[in-house]
């Protein structure tokens, strides 16, 4: 979730959670098609990866920082929630498949993949790889952690891939999926969390230090240094990774990388001018037009596919009462935040799917700032005298305090107090987890397909839904998205679930950030990837 609000966004937020429900069985007919469309599609997207290119000036060499929105919470992929997690261990931990600036699928750890039926999948791996401990990487491996998962049912990750009925290894570099019904964000899903791939003996080994302390576990560039909880984290690089560049150097050629936690977006920046940092996670709105015009920093930004807003727990009054959830739809002013908040670094957000998404709807927009419809609302209540809720934020960011501020004096007019009550983003993402909240500004950093910013989310049991939203309807509609591979039904699908899920107001939606890359001068061949994740393997200093 996938925060602090966090994220490599431009503005703090981010989380992440998940569980499944049985998707209702599709026809035989359908299922036949959809394995024949998959074979297809799935013969361009499987093949060896591609071979980095060696810029003529990189070298080996250098010791960078970077700052972070928040300090990581955990290096478990099992228990995380948060980007800044994703952050490191995307860096430490290779995946099944990746994910390619273009948002396409590419081989990974396993290098083709086959459908042999709708719900058979034969995944080719690569035979070249070792662990940081030495240990081979093999179909045992990917068996091991696929079951780490499904063993697991509080894990974040289970709704992920709770579609999967059974893996198996067929010989040491091949593994089969078989699903429970077809599952079509499959592959997507396998690049992110769920697909990253840890050493069984160094996971056995370490027990529950892996979180705190995941020595020579992964297969990734990097390897764990130290980590000084609230000070720094570094990650060193890995003499034995498998990949090199097409001139046969070995990656990565950073030498470290040192995390800084810096909650305070301006702080981040500053750091970042003065050269204290070399790459910063996110760029505060106020100081963007510097970083752009600046010569001494290099900026990117892009549609991000993610969303921010506020969560509602519905199973704890006043917020189980959908008139008073609407209420706070219809007061908050999601334009105001944006353009003063924000200086209009993002978009106005309505639903979980940003525009950057193929299953974006434009015309959608069911809420507007109107205060005369919120009081509407809240006088279907039957609640008498002013309603109240305490809102949780991560503490730290000036720019979160404020945009709580905003909705606080927004939602004055209606009726509806707000408390603003700030806390350590690792505090706040173990009491909205336990439920132990009315409202929380948490975002998601998003996933390339719209199957990983709903079912974790809004499906009953999802393991990001914090919210105990339940809607049989939605569940069904997700469930369905999830079989079919026509991508008209499935846009059909997600907007009619979006569209109730609007109506139910279990979450405030105000704004679709954008993911940047902020970094000096110094730092080369640095990707700009839509995810947001901050990737070193081919990243060089230079002058």
């Amino acid at each position: 979730m996938n925060g602090p609000l966090t994220y490599a966004i431009s503005s703090p937020i981010s989380l992440s959670r998940s569980l499944a429900r049985v998707n209702i069985p599709r026809s035989s007919t359908l299922l036949f098609t959809f394995a024949l469309i998959c074979m297809l599609m799935l013969a361009a997207c499987g093949g060896e990866a591609n071979q980095p290119s060696a810029p003529t000036q990189a070298k080996a060499g250098g010791d960078i920082s970077v700052g972070l929105n928040a300090d990581v919470v955990t290096l478990d992929p099992l228990k995380s929630t948060a980007l800044v997690d994703r952050q490191v261990m995307l860096n430490l931990y290779d995946t099944l498949v990746k994910i390619s600036p273009q948002n396409t699928i590419l081989p990974d750890l396993a290098t083709s993949w086959t459908y042999k039926t709708p719900t058979q999948l034969l995944f080719t791996l690569r035979t070249d790889v070792k662990f940081q401990d030495g240990t081979p990487f093999n179909a045992d491996a990917v068996v091991f952690n696929i079951k780490r998962i499904l063993s697991t049912p509080s894990s974040p990750r289970y709704s992920e891939i709770s579609s999967i009925a059974s893996v198996e290894a067929v010989d040491a570099s091949h593994v089969q999926f078989t699903l429970k019904r077809a599952f079509t964000p499959l592959l997507a899903t396998l690049t992110d969390r769920s697909g990253m791939m840890l050493s069984p003996a160094a996971v056995a080994k370490l027990g529950t230090g892996l979180s705190n302390g995941p020595t020579n576990v992964g297969s990734g560039p990097f390897m764990f240094g130290d980590w000084v909880k609230n000070d720094h984290l570094t990650i060193k690089r890995n003499p034995n990774y498998w990949l090199k560049d097409d001139q046969g150097n070995t990656l990565p050629y950073l030498q470290s990388i040192r995390y800084r936690p810096i909650t305070d977006g301006t702080v981040e920046f500053s750091n970042l001018q003065t050269g204290t940092i070399n790459v910063a996670d996110t760029v505060d709105p106020n100081q963007v037009a510097t970083a752009k015009s600046s010569s001494n920093l290099i900026y990117k930004q892009a549609p991000g596919l993610g969303f921010i807003g506020v969560m509602l727990n519905t199973k704890t009054a006043p917020l189980n009462n959908v008139h008073v959830r609407r209420a706070i739809q219809w007061g908050v002013n999601r334009e105001e935040i944006v353009h003063n908040a924000l200086k209009d670094i993002g978009v106005v957000s309505q639903s979980p799917i940003s525009p950057s998404s193929w299953a974006y709807d434009k015309n959608f927009a069911p809420y507007s700032n109107n205060v005369d419809k919120a009081k509407a609302e809240l006088a279907q209540t039957g609640l008498s005298g002013n309603v109240s809720f305490t809102l949780l934020i991560p503490s730290g960011s000036p720019l979160n305090t404020q945009i709580a501020q905003f909705i606080q004096s927004e939602l004055q007019p209606v009726g509806i107090m707000v408390n603003i009550k700030q806390e350590t983003f690792a505090t706040l993402l173990s009491d909205t987890t336990a439920h132990n909240f009315q409202a929380a500004l948490l975002g998601w950093s998003g996933r390339p397909d719209p199957d990983g910013n709903l079912y974790s989310w809004f499906h009953t049991g999802g393991g990001n839904n914090d919210m105990q939203y339940s809607n049989p309807q939605v569940d069904k509609l997700l469930e369905d998205a999830r079989t079919v591979n026509d991508q008209d039904k499935r846009i059909a699908d997600y907007q009619q679930a979006t569209q109730l899920i609007l109506q139910d107001a279990s979450y405030v939606f105000i704004y679709h950030a954008v993911v940047v890359q902020a970094s000096t001068t110094n730092i080369k061949n640095f990707t700009l990837l839509p995810t947001g994740i901050l990737t070193f393997a081919n990243v060089y200093v230079g002058s």
